[in-house]
């Protein structure tokens, strides 16, 4: 992607040109229930988010994402530790992504980084987002500016009984309000599953610190739900270990 002003000579406000999904994006983050857009609100949010993007360089990770260039080392090694895959499509053409966020909750891998290694992780999950939606859209003609995601809760009864989820708590919290409130509105909607009832808990604590355009996007299920992914996608979307037929590289998390 060209941009009309290049990173370095940005304002400090890092303002810049914006296209019209972009703003409505974050009108869309701060409509009222009634349907009215606070555009106040989304004004705010959304210069907060151009002199974050400017602050983080995150044109010059989508720099990288786009030709292929590998991300730091560090990078790399948070993405092991925290292992999501981009599965293919769903049948609105937009990018699935399934995580294994329960082995993640019990690793212990959240207190292996830095805050700023794991923000700066997050940003390039956050950044291949838009890469992948940009280049469906290309090829398929059709917009496509929303993600689906999907969570394994399978090792969060692990993380409670070893209470190693209380220290990934707070990694969210501060990736959800540091860095993914600058990111508003590109999930369409999200599953968790394999959840167990002793998880309640800990997922009203997370649910709390959500936007909450985005708690409200979120389903359960205790199991795999594997005719709720059939409503969704494809099976050659589907991981194997889901019932589905894709054995695309799925790996364990470190």
């Amino acid at each position: 992607p060209q941009y009309t002003i290049p990173h370095d000579k940005l304002p400090p406000s890092g303002w810049r040109p914006l296209d019209d999904c972009t703003l409505y994006r974050f009108l869309l983050a701060d409509r009222q229930k009634d349907g009215i857009f606070d555009t106040e609100a989304s004004f705010q949010r959304l210069m907060a988010a151009l002199q974050f993007r400017r602050e983080y360089r995150s044109d010059v990770i989508v720099h990288n994402i786009w030709n292929n260039l590998s991300p730091p080392a560090h990078v790399q090694k948070c993405k092991a530790m925290r292992v999501a895959i981009w599965a293919g499509t769903d049948y609105n053409s937009r990018p699935v992504v399934f995580e294994r966020l329960g082995q993640f909750f019990s690793s212990g891998n959240a207190a292996l980084m830095t805050e700023e290694e794991w923000e700066e992780s997050y940003l390039y999950f956050l950044e291949t987002h838009f890469c992948r939606m940009r280049q469906i859209s290309m090829n398929s003609g059709v917009a496509v500016d929303r993600i689906v995601y999907f969570a394994d809760f399978s090792g969060v009864v692990t993380s409670i009984m070893n209470r190693k989820i209380w220290k990934v708590i707070p990694l969210l919290k501060r990736l959800v309000k540091k860095v993914e409130s600058h990111y508003p509105e590109i999930v369409d909607h999200i599953t968790l599953f394999n959840v167990p009832t002793i998880a309640s808990a800990a997922y009203k604590v997370v649910r709390g610190f959500l936007d909450p355009v985005t708690a409200d996007k979120i389903e359960l299920f205790s199991g795999v739900p594997l005719e709720r992914f059939n409503e969704l996608m494809g099976e050659n979307v589907i991981p194997k270990e889901y019932g589905g037929r894709n054995d695309c590289d799925y790996p364990q998390t470190l």
